[in-house]
């Protein structure tokens, strides 16, 4: 074999291995290029009104990951209220508990859209994409609160339950299981 071959067939595999460890974007890019890269949690979950209506900062399009705490429908689609967790890339991509921190990081969001059962499963991991909007009302676990609220386009959920993304492998024979997960994305004109 001459040398040039060989060097092609060696960037070709090692192109591939590489490609096989980088995470696939979960959303469609039109979805993403709305997201503001500065957005903070703390400062939007934190933020007074700003007008007598009782709007908070809203309209910003933005990419949360978190937990699921209680799902429900409504006439609109499903209300989600869920504990914010932080993205992580490594050691695997997603929404991790294993960052110290103090506070409340409840919000709730809509998807105007229908999602499986076993995805709105308490504990479930998800990364969503969508709009802030003013505080809204909701209930958890039969107490009403008042909680950050924003409408998802998009929603990833890992079928995790409790657990990290970290603790499902994928290995051949390892007897390890596979995390399920799905991407839902809600058609325009919803």
């Amino acid at each position: 074999m001459k040398l040039t071959h060989l060097i092609t067939v060696a960037a070709l595999a090692g192109s591939a291995v590489l490609s096989g460890c980088t995470p696939h974007p979960l959303f469609p890019p039109q979805v993403m290029e709305k997201v503001s890269p500065t957005f903070h949690f703390e400062a939007w979950r934190d933020a007074p009104p700003s007008n007598e209506a009782g709007k908070t900062d809203a309209g910003h399009t933005v990419e949360l990951g978190g937990r699921i705490v209680q799902a429900s429908k409504n006439g609109k689609g499903i209300v989600i209220v869920a504990e914010q967790l932080p993205i992580v890339k490594h050691p695997v991509y997603g929404p991790t508990e294993d960052v110290k921190r103090t506070g409340d990081y409840e919000f709730a969001f809509l998807y105007p859209g229908e999602i499986d059962p076993q995805d709105l499963r308490n504990g479930n991991r998800f990364i969503i994409v969508g709009t802030t909007t003013s505080r809204r009302p909701v209930m958890v676990h039969g107490v009403p609160k008042t909680e950050p609220f924003l409408v998802a386009a998009c929603i990833h959920v890992w079928r995790t339950g409790r657990a990290e993304i970290e603790e499902f492998k994928e290995s051949i024979g390892g007897g390890d299981t596979t995390l399920p997960e799905k991407t839902y994305c809600v058609t325009k004109g919803k």
